[in-house]
């Protein structure tokens, strides 16, 4: 006799919170940028009195999660002094190893830099 199946599903907003968390730890990354659904969240959930308060913000990752894999979209903001493209590699690096270790789930990581910050 074999014990019961346990099947746990992470959500998309679990996989955001933990990618934000990690690619802000990433050197060269000033802050994360909101998309336009996220300020338009944002603005509602202010206008409506929601609180979010204790969650650890996500604005400027998007996460969906299909059966064992997870899509994440970083949007971030880096200085003048940094290359891009090693800043963008480091996030999809480290924001994939964080996600798998953390889920379990296979990882693609895409990364837009917004802006580069020039003071």
């Amino acid at each position: 006799m074999t014990g019961p199946t346990v099947r746990v599903h992470v959500g998309d907003a679990v996989v955001a919170r933990v990618a934000a968390r990690r690619a802000r730890r990433v050197p060269g990354v000033v802050t994360l940028r909101a998309d336009l659904a996220q300020a338009l969240l944002g603005l509602a959930d202010s206008v409506l009195g929601h609180d979010r308060a204790g969650a650890i913000p996500a604005d400027g990752v998007q996460a969906a999660v299909h059966g064992g894999r997870a899509e994440v979209s970083v949007t971030l903001v880096t200085r003048l002094g940094y290359n891009c493209r090693d800043v963008a590699q480091a996030v999809q690096r480290t924001v994939g190893e964080e996600v798998r270790t953390y889920t379990g789930l296979d990882v693609v990581v895409r990364v837009t830099v917004a802006e580069v910050l020039l003071d």
